[in-house]
């Protein structure tokens, strides 16, 4: 491993756990017992994880994220035929931070510093991002980018795209109420009925969340996914400025009515 590739500014943090091979439980780096990632009292310095890894004490080592304004974005499968594939080469794209190789060579590390507005969170296409309580067991193999820079827009992006659904907490730690985004119905006039409803605007940093709402409010009232579909491109055209593409219209589509109502 080229654990020196690993970013200064964190190597020099006492956030640093040890690990076996074929195990993700994190272990002190000074007594034989399990750490934890939420316990700072069970956390080393860089050079004594490193120590035991060079000694042959334990077989890897991981850093701690602890929400000091370091997020971490883990992307379980990231390569096809040993090329990356559209969905890491997209979150990597954006973030242009530290990127390494995971241990198993098939996922992808990326490092980048801004706010997170909740503690971490995984989705189904196997993206994780965490901002504390959670670790990364590093490599030091870079793949691009070898420092951690400043992305919030970056972050957004993420959040925005791959965690739409994820609450927000508030200052005070709670999980903030989210507003629904929901069709304006317009009353009769002359007698006369709207069969389509009015979209309020959607901001560009809401498409997602707010197309994913309308999108299982349709499928919790019984439409078929050929007409949320139809519905969505629409409110898209519509409300959106500028609107999503097809594709990502689709994804929201198809992980809507992925699941029984």
């Amino acid at each position: 491993m080229s654990y020196l590739n690993i970013p200064a500014e964190i190597r020099g943090e006492k956030a640093w756990v040890n690990v076996w091979d074929g195990s993700k439980v994190p272990m002190q780096a000074t007594v034989r017992k399990a750490a934890s990632s939420s316990n700072p009292d069970t956390w080393s310095n860089y050079i004594d994880a490193e120590h035991n890894v060079q000694h042959g004490y334990y077989d890897g080592l991981g850093y701690v994220f602890h929400d000091t304004g370091v997020v971490g974005i883990d992307i379980d499968d990231g390569f096809t035929d040993g090329l990356l594939n559209p969905l890491a080469a997209d979150i990597i794209g954006h973030c242009q931070s530290y990127t390494e190789k995971s241990r198993s060579g098939r996922g992808v590390h990326i490092l980048v510093r801004g706010e997170l507005p909740f503690k971490g969170k995984n989705n189904r296409a196997a993206v994780e991002i965490y901002k504390s309580n959670r670790y990364f067991i590093m490599t030091g193999e870079v793949l691009i980018f070898s420092e951690i820079v400043e992305n919030q827009s970056a972050i957004d992006y993420v959040i925005e795209k791959y965690f739409p659904d994820t609450p927000k907490e508030s200052s005070s730690g709670t999980v903030a109420p989210q507003r629904i985004y929901s069709p304006i119905y317009r009353r009769p006039e002359n007698g006369k009925l709207h069969l389509k409803p009015e979209y309020p605007p959607i901001t560009p940093g809401s498409r997602n969340l707010s197309l994913t709402s309308l999108a299982g409010q349709l499928h919790n009232q019984g439409y078929t996914k050929a007409e949320i579909y139809k519905e969505l491109l629409y409110a898209n055209s519509q409300a959106c400025k500028p609107p999503l593409p097809q594709s990502e219209v689709e994804l929201i589509v198809n992980s809507v009515t992925r699941y029984r109502r």
